[in-house]
């Protein structure tokens, strides 16, 4: 199965920045479309949820247009789901950020970063991230690479087992996480350079299994 006979769907919840997927996913030769309702879910190979700004704001969206539960059923189904930043976050059980559930897809909760000294609120830039364990995610991708983060939260699974990427701002911070059918970084690989464009391609790739 090539790129061209899949077809990810981009969830369009007003929160995130769709265009910069959208142009990874051209790079690689792969078909997408935008998500905007819950008839579309089940036209798509897969579903990657991005996401930049307020967890409340994007789950009220989701939650009024239907997405959420069209989401949820998708993941019943096993649906590969990739999530992104803010979208990583969504696919928890709570936030710091707001008061709204997340998706609960993921039990944990995300956390406020905590303040260190002089250190500055939202995470933004460069940050050398590591691979504690194998993952066909990372494939190609070296230990100790650079990846791009804005981030003023981070998430906490219940389960450490699930972590496989992580990176230090003051703390340790959970950087990635393969759980089933999910796959989520809280840094922004279409924003990363040719690192970032190797995890989508791995993400392809694990979709023609």
């Amino acid at each position: 199965m090539s790129s061209k006979t899949l077809t990810l769907g981009i969830i369009n919840h007003r929160y995130a920045n769709i265009h910069s997927v959208k142009k990874a996913l051209e790079y690689i030769n792969c078909n997408y479309t935008e998500l905007n309702n819950p008839s579309e879910f089940n036209k798509v190979s897969a579903i990657i949820l991005p996401g930049v700004g307020a967890f409340d704001a994007a789950m009220q969206v989701l939650n009024d247009s239907g997405m959420s539960d069209a989401l949820l059923e998708a993941n019943n189904r096993k649906a590969p789901i990739f999530g992104i930043c803010l979208g990583m976050q969504l696919l928890f059980n709570k936030s710091e950020e707001g008061k709204k559930n997340g998706l609960g897809l993921i039990d944990g909760e995300v956390k406020k970063i905590k303040q260190i000294n002089d250190l500055k609120i939202p995470h933004m830039g460069w940050n050398e991230t590591y691979f504690p364990k194998k993952s066909n995610k990372f494939k190609n991708v070296k230990n100790k690479s650079f990846f791009y983060y804005v981030h003023s939260y981070e998430c906490v699974p219940s389960d450490e087992n699930i972590i496989t990427s992580y990176t230090y701002y003051g703390n340790k911070i959970c950087s990635s996480i393969e759980y089933k059918n999910i796959f989520a970084t809280q840094f922004h690989p279409e924003k990363s350079g040719n690192d970032g464009i190797k995890i989508y391609q791995n993400f392809i790739n694990y979709l023609k299994i």
